[in-house]
């Protein structure tokens, strides 16, 4: 096992693909990075929206059922499947590219929204003061899901293979229990423009009070969305029936959000292409205040669920944190595999002015952008036993804000 100096008990695993398979395990399989060449400034690959387009999804939130913790039975044994294997359900592929599209090729996205509509506005964001959200009355449960052994503990960063020049570019969207949070559409409109690849990691409240928003992300073939807890939680603070709260409640939101997208009238015309587009399930979840232990780690783990920590804290919730400090972070502490960690939630300040002074400078030194499932399937994942910012036990100061940040 390969333990490279100051992360302890590291998980090893070189992966030639990676996915997921219907509500059950994961599914091995490869897709193509962006391209080299960024395009022309100022483009935008939704500058002009199609001829005609169907209503948007609604934007009505469900109530979502009380969440059962996970059964006590053993999942089955996962199959790892090659891209040329036959799956029983035409969904379970592999959502295509940006690479794989002409530049004139409509997507899903486009087909639900117009260019104005994903434009969002300052004001978006602005967090705002809400209501607790409310407790739940009736209980569920989900199937349990098998991850592989190689993806479990708490990635840190990937060693590519052949040295690739990989970086996966993360953003949070956390929201607390008595606030609605923002939305960065400056910052995500800078990826769409320039076909920056990233992940975005959404807690399930978030979620549910941008139902849009969240579509519009599940949608579209840059960005892939992971599970950031219901309300941003500590789960080193609370008891397990809110840990699984916590962590399921997200899945089941994300669930929903789907299957809205692919019940409205845009995606209805896209037939099975709109689910094949769209992934069954979240596969990666990220740690509130990147603090967990053994007990919440291995809950994560064995919901199915890859844990992505990082390599590279760009420090953007600090008010005082400039464009030009967060610039210099990133390309002073990037290496090939990294994962950067910043926020679209209306708490990264400056997080969008600093993209255009990052973006540019990592493509002219070879780095090519992809998302997290995309950098697990490329090399070496190295991941540590316990979760941490920079080193470990550097996060305890948080430990405190466990039970305000669980209360509904």
């Amino acid at each position: 096992m390969h333990r490279p100096k100051g992360l302890p008990a590291l998980a090893r695993v070189s992966l030639t693909v990676i996915g997921l398979a219907a509500l059950g395990g994961w599914l091995i399989r490869s897709s193509p990075v962006e391209p080299a060449s960024p395009p022309i400034a100022g483009s935008s690959p939704m500058a002009t929206p199609l001829s005609a387009v169907a209503e948007p999804p609604s934007s009505e939130p469900p109530s979502p059922p009380r969440i059962a913790a996970p059964t006590a039975e053993t999942p089955p044994e996962i199959t790892l499947l090659s891209p040329a294997s036959s799956v029983s359900d035409p969904r379970i592929a592999d959502r295509p590219s940006q690479t794989e599209r002409s530049a004139d090729t409509p997507t899903l996205l486009q087909a639900c929204w117009t260019a104005d509509q994903l434009r969002g506005a300052t004001d978006d964001r602005r967090a705002k003061k809400a209501a607790s959200d409310h407790s739940l009355s009736a209980r569920v449960s989900l199937p349990t899901v098998s991850l592989p052994d190689a993806l479990r503990g708490s990635i840190r960063f990937v060693k590519p293979r052949n040295g690739e020049k990989l970086v996966a570019l993360t953003f949070d969207l956390c929201e607390r229990p008595h606030e609605i949070s923002g939305y960065d559409a400056a910052l995500v409109d800078y990826l769409r423009n320039q076909l920056v690849r990233a992940t975005f990691f959404a807690g399930g409240k978030w979620m549910r009070s941008h139902p849009d928003r969240t579509m519009q992300l599940m949608a579209d073939p840059l960005f892939e969305l992971g599970n950031h807890t219901w309300t941003h939680a500590n789960l080193r603070g609370v008891d397990d029936p809110e840990m699984y709260d916590q962590i399921i409640r997200t899945q089941v939101e994300y669930g929903a959000l789907r299957e809205r997208l692919l019940g409205s009238k845009c995606a209805g015309a896209w037939g099975d292409k709109a689910a094949d587009s769209v992934p069954v399930r979240l596969v990666l979840f990220r740690f509130p205040y990147g603090a967990c232990d053994a007990r919440s780690l291995a809950a994560v783990n064995q919901s199915g669920l890859a844990t992505i920590q990082w390599s590279v804290v760009t420090g953007d919730p600090a008010k005082r944190q400039t464009a030009r400090a967060i610039a210099r972070t990133v390309l002073s502490q990037v290496r090939p595999g990294s994962i950067v960690i910043a926020h679209a939630n209306g708490r990264g300040w400056h997080t969008a002015e600093a993209l255009p002074l990052i973006v540019p400078e990592l493509r002219a030194r070879g780095y090519r952008f992809v998302t997290v499932s995309e950098l697990l399937a490329r090399g070496e994942v190295i991941a540590a036993d316990s979760c941490y910012e920079l080193k470990p036990g550097d996060n305890l100061r948080y430990d405190g804000r466990s039970q305000a940040s669980s209360k509904r």
